[in-house]
């Protein structure tokens, strides 16, 4: 089983920008966990997927994945043999 650790560290792997983010976009996380950004998108508003934080309300806000979360999540959904 992959530690929170691990997994950040496998998603920082992805691209050599993330390691130096707390945070991930929209389109950056759903590249992390290998769906589409409007799948992603559909999965918050159904209030599935990793937790997010919106900064400002409103449509011009930016929605952004605390890679914690986001590694949290991976460990939470990963099926064991």
């Amino acid at each position: 089983m992959n530690t929170i650790t691990q997994i950040i560290q496998e998603i920082n792997k992805i691209n050599p920008k993330f390691k130096t983010l707390l945070t991930l976009n929209q389109k950056q996380t759903a590249d992390a966990i290998g769906v589409s950004g409007s799948t992603l998108e559909a999965w918050r508003k159904q209030g599935l997927g990793p937790q997010f934080k919106k900064i400002n309300s409103g449509t011009k806000g930016r929605v952004l994945y605390p890679k914690i979360s986001i590694a949290e999540w991976i460990s939470e959904t990963t099926a064991t043999a």
